[in-house]
């Protein structure tokens, strides 16, 4: 898959307003150019992100923003850390010593781009962001400080920002020349999902698409809006008649396939989500080991094990297991680990799962992170091991005291909703049936009668 022909040269870039200066390599700030471009369109093209980063480091050693971009890609990802890789901590050393030696002579926002990725790795992404947002208030077309800015914001859950962020810049890219200027409407319209300004939304998805039929993420917020007003059908149209233009962007084509499947669950087709997650999403988080992969696939069997325990997962569990277990030290992200916890309990492994609850608090003692998903990691794990246990009123009890705080999870208002399910359920296996009727007539007021909400009161019935 490749979207561009043409890559910027250092003059191509100064002409932009945006002078790099940590290189004289014509060659390496194309391929620069080329990386950025695979990261914001979540694709690898010919030769694939990483091996396009290699050779762009290749180039020119002393490539302080390409380096950065580096270091960038690895950590954003959320699967590695200079916590569990020495030799990505002695990257991130010696880029800031270079960085140091150079700082005269190189643009101040090169330098900044350092600092936002030293705070990245040192567990303070809050931090980040802000060095990105002043790199932004100067050049506001600098599409790595806002695509880096954007993707910490999703995992803080800081809803505002994730629109905010977009919305400052936004007039600057309606006339701006850059080649990925398309993209800067899927973004925005990912930001005014999140708001519930579902109109404005779906006309900024619709835009972007307009100017780059393959933008995932514009597809990806458009299945948001379709979602979150229960336009079901024609969520399941807008993802299937683009699917031949997204999936073959690796990066995120497994995400939009998870919304698929839920399409398919709330028109009572489960057996379909069943059927998408062993052609499509189970086998992409076993050969890519992607974190947004993984968290799909988690998340998808384990919202069918709520609504319909034992009947669709089969023996996906012990797959998906297997491949969550390498990271189960990470302890990167509240999110993940929260979802490697799936993995640990569907598996019937919840002596794991609280080895993961250990590790994360050992974590905390020790002040590593600096973000505040922590705390409320902790009990979201707590609760969903209770469950596992059958502790259900235990289970209810720690959810429902951190329920406002969800959000501090980071993700999006669709994937942080398994929580609301497994409080929902909680509190029909504890048979809280007024704290039940409560959440349901909650949940119906947003989501009108979805499949939650007619499967537990099948279930309430039955009681």
């Amino acid at each position: 898959m490749k979207l561009r022909h043409h890559f910027r040269d250092l003059q191509e870039w100064n002409n932009q307003g945006l002078t790099i200066k940590s290189t004289s390599s014509d060659c390496a700030v194309k391929l620069f150019d080329s990386a950025l471009t695979q990261y914001v369109g979540w694709y690898d093209d010919d030769i694939g992100m990483a091996t396009t980063v290699e050779k762009m480091i290749a180039e020119d050693p002393n490539f302080v923003l390409g380096r950065a971009l580096s270091i960038g890609l690895d950590l954003i990802g959320t699967g590695t850390s200079i916590r569990r890789d020495p030799n990505l901590n002695t990257q991130l050393i010696d880029l800031k010593q270079l960085a140091d030696k150079r700082k005269s002579e190189i643009e101040w926002r090169e330098f900044a781009h350092v600092q936002a990725i030293d705070l990245l790795a040192n567990g303070n992404m809050a931090a980040a962001s802000e060095i990105w947002e002043q790199i932004l208030s100067k050049y506001p077309t600098d599409m790595l400080a806002l695509k880096f800015a954007h993707d910490v914001y999703f995992y803080l859950g800081d809803k505002k920002n994730i629109l905010n962020s977009v919305e400052r810049v936004f007039s600057k890219w309606e006339t701006s020349q850059d080649p990925l200027q398309g993209y800067i409407h899927g973004m925005y319209a990912f930001g005014l999902e999140e708001h519930r300004r579902y109109s404005d939304g779906e006309k900024q998805a619709k835009l972007g698409l307009q100017k780059i039929p393959q933008d995932a993420w514009a597809v990806h917020a458009l299945a948001h809006v379709h979602e979150m007003q229960r336009r079901t059908n024609e969520g399941i149209d807008a993802i299937n008649t683009t699917e031949k233009d997204w999936q073959g962007c690796n990066y995120l084509a497994c995400h939009n396939y998870w919304h698929w499947s839920l399409f398919h669950m709330e028109l009572d087709r489960p057996e379909s989500a069943s059927s998408i997650y062993e052609s499509r999403i189970g086998p992409q988080a076993k050969k890519s080991g992607n974190m947004l992969d993984i968290v799909d696939a988690t998340s998808l069997l384990y919202r069918l094990d709520l609504l319909f325990p034992n009947k669709y997962t089969a023996n996906h569990w012990q797959d998906l297991y297997k491949v969550c277990e390498p990271h189960f030290d990470d302890h990167i992200l509240g999110f993940n680990t929260v979802h490697f916890t799936m993995a640990c309990l569907g598996n019937d492994r919840p002596e794991k799962a609280e080895e993961l609850l250990e590790g994360l608090r050992s974590i905390k003692r020790e002040g590593i992170i600096k973000d505040h998903w922590i705390d409320i990691t902790e009990q979201v794990l707590q609760s969903m091991i209770d469950f596992k246990r059958e502790k259900y009123q235990c289970s209810l009890e720690q959810l429902l005291a951190i329920k406002d705080d969800l959000l501090k999870m980071g993700g999006s208002d669709a994937q942080r909703d398994v929580f609301n399910q497994l409080m929902l359920v909680a509190a029909v296996r504890a048979q809280s049936m007024d704290i039940c009727q409560k959440l349901l007539n909650e949940r119906k007021s947003l989501r009108g009668d979805d499949i939650v909400v007619r499967e537990l009161i099948k279930v309430m019935e039955q009681c």
